[in-house]
């Protein structure tokens, strides 16, 4: 499966698109005037979010708490801050998240690779731009935010920049990106 995530900064929030196998299908909205950030995921036909994204204070940790629809909550923390890991456990599952050279990142679910995403190196009038690859059986609602808090984590608010460029990461990471993964169909 292929999720492809299209965001569009406005000057108070930003705004995401996000394609499943080409069809829109879900949007995704930062709220305005927060000290902390907060996201709001939404399938296109429904009222409600699927997860609200709300990010912890911490100091140079990640740490956001992703509240689902139906009000379970899951922690999103950092593993090793230099080495760009994190883990969330989701009921009997334990999820890690890996940083990787370049501007990868992987997903794996109880130790086995379940994702990966690339983010776009340029954007032209536009935020940040990423593809995401899943295995069918994933919940791909808690990867997509997954990517959600690594964008807003990560992310510089250019507003009204004509061009976004992102050389990815040069530093050491917990693991290496594995190139002959292939999702399961």
């Amino acid at each position: 499966m292929e999720i492809g995530i299209n965001q569009k900064k406005i000057s108070i929030c930003a705004k995401y698109k996000i394609f499943i196998d080409g069809q829109q299908t879900y949007i995704a909205s930062t709220k305005p005037f927060r000290l902390l950030s907060e996201i709001n995921l939404f399938e296109l036909a429904c009222g409600s979010p699927k997860y609200t994204i709300k990010k912890k204070l911490t100091f140079f940790k990640i740490a956001f708490d992703l509240t689902k629809w139906d009000n379970n909550v899951f922690e999103f923390r950092t593993k090793k801050i230099w080495k760009k890991s994190y883990y969330c456990q989701v009921g009997q599952d334990f999820y890690e998240i890996f940083g990787h050279k370049g501007r990868k990142y992987s997903v794996y679910k109880n130790n086995a690779q379940i994702a990966y995403w690339d983010k776009v190196a340029v954007s032209w009038f536009n935020g940040d731009n990423y593809k995401i690859i899943t295995d069918k059986d994933s919940d791909y609602e808690l990867i997509i935010s997954f990517c959600l808090i690594i964008d807003n984590y990560f992310s510089k608010n250019n507003n009204g920049n004509t061009v976004t460029i992102d050389f990815g990461n040069i530093g050491p990471q917990d693991k290496k990106f594995n190139p002959v993964w292939k999702p399961n169909s």
